[in-house]
């Protein structure tokens, strides 16, 4: 094994890292890591507004450092927390916005974004400027469920209109704005007809890369870490 990559969830919602664990355990073995997804007890129970995603950082950054790891991924879209934790860590750290983001452009030219609620999606725009992928992101289109509901037939229905929706914007890869989807992407590629992102694999697979190089002796890409 190359390792251990702990994906820290940043709100408190064993629900939702049960959900992260499902979407990633079997591509982890075909990547020759293990893996360990940790809650953050003291975060929030769902990171929607921009107060949760001050409200995580602290309790993230004390649950990551009390559990050591070779890599680490950030399960929010918003990749809290982010600056922090590559401070005070000597592991590499992967937000799965980033993350998943790169791996869409590397699919597709357009990038669609399918987020839970409309008050994410500023503060991804401001992410995408910030990071310099805004270009790329067609249009971010929220289904106006909350993070905690979207386990239902409707929700999924709610999610595949926003998807037929960017996909009339233009664009032909689509990223999953939230960890409360992670279980939705196989049925959605299907029925969208294009490549789905799920964010949590993607930060995963760039962890394990970084693992890979380390391991190598190539050292690590400024890119993925």
């Amino acid at each position: 094994m190359l390792g251990t990559v702990m994906i820290v969830n940043p709100n408190s919602s064993g629900t939702i890292s049960m959900q992260i664990e499902d979407a990633v355990s079997s591509l982890a073995g075909d990547l020759g890591v293990e893996i360990e997804v940790v809650t953050s007890a003291d975060g929030p129970p769902a990171i929607e507004s921009d107060e949760d995603v001050a409200a995580a950082v602290g309790a993230m950054v004390e649950t990551a450092r009390a559990h050591p790891g070779d890599a680490y991924v950030v399960a929010c879209f918003s990749d809290p927390g982010i600056v922090e934790m590559r401070r005070v860590l000597d592991a590499p750290v992967f937000g799965i916005g980033e993350s998943a983001v790169l791996a869409a452009m590397s699919r597709g030219r357009g990038v669609g974004i399918i987020s839970a609620l409309d008050i994410a999606v500023p503060r991804h725009y401001r992410y995408w400027v910030r990071i310099g992928v805004a270009r790329r992101i067609v249009a971010d289109i929220a289904t106006g469920r909350e993070v905690l509901d979207l386990e239902s037939e409707e929700a999924y229905e709610d999610v595949l209109g926003v998807g037929r929706r960017l996909a009339d914007a233009g664009a032909d890869v689509v990223v999953l704005g939230c960890t409360g989807m992670t279980h939705l992407r196989t049925r959605l590629q299907s029925e969208l007809g294009m490549p789905v992102i799920e964010p949590c694999r993607a930060a995963l697979t760039l962890a394990a890369s970084a693992l890979r190089d380390a391991s190598s002796g190539t050292g690590s890409d400024p890119l993925l870490g």
